[in-house]
């Protein structure tokens, strides 16, 4: 593979990898493609020499490998390790909050963010969902809004004079991303906004 290919290829994963819970579910794909078997947690094991495995916990973080032929206790092993998360805004479990005509969610920072470089971009949704169906099982599923669906503003110079000086960032108060206007209206809420995008998925 040439570098314009494997650039290209990285980008298209990284695109398609907005969350921890994308990561893995990419690799898994990649890996299965590749022969790889899945080994469950809960299981024994029984390892056979020159075969690819892949093991995963809580959808969020995944281990794969290849077994040798030779003894690992003389031999030794090669391992490379990666994160699959990085700093991000979590959106709170009840995060629907109506102020002033806008309808925001509470978020919660996660990892060690830089605040000031989320105001004014364009935002979009990632995550994992569980719901209940209509039979009332549990399920899993992942979502990926893709395009943008909200902002974090941040306020004109003429309000805040010392935006060019030590501007310091209160996330409880300053980052929850406006949705939408309200127009008075009772806001949708969130779960009903999740449930709209699993279905269109």
């Amino acid at each position: 593979m040439n570098q314009e290919n494997f650039n290209s290829e990285l980008l298209d994963f990284i695109d398609q990898s907005p969350t921890p819970y994308h990561v893995v579910d990419n690799m898994v794909k990649l890996l299965k493609a590749n022969g790889f078997a899945e080994l469950k947690e809960s299981d024994q094991w029984s390892l056979l020499p020159g075969q690819n495995y892949y093991v995963t916990r809580n959808g969020s973080s995944i281990i794969a490998f290849r077994t040798g032929s030779n003894d690992a206790v003389k031999c030794g092993i090669r391992m490379v390790g990666a994160h699959t998360d990085s700093p991000c805004l979590k959106v709170k479990p009840s995060p629907e909050k109506t102020k002033k005509g806008y309808y925001q969610l509470g978020v919660e920072v996660y990892g060690g963010a830089l605040l000031n470089p989320w105001f004014d971009r364009d935002l979009s949704i990632a995550g994992r969902v569980n719901y209940s169906t209509k039979y009332r099982q549990l399920e899993t599923t992942l979502v990926d809004f893709e395009h943008p669906v909200a902002i974090i503003p941040s306020l004109a110079i003429h309000l805040d004079r010392t935006a060019n000086e030590e501007r310091k960032v209160n996330p409880q108060q300053d980052i929850p991303p406006v949705l939408m206007l309200t127009n008075g209206d009772e806001a949708k809420s969130f779960r009903e906004l999740l449930k709209k995008q699993i279905k269109a998925q």
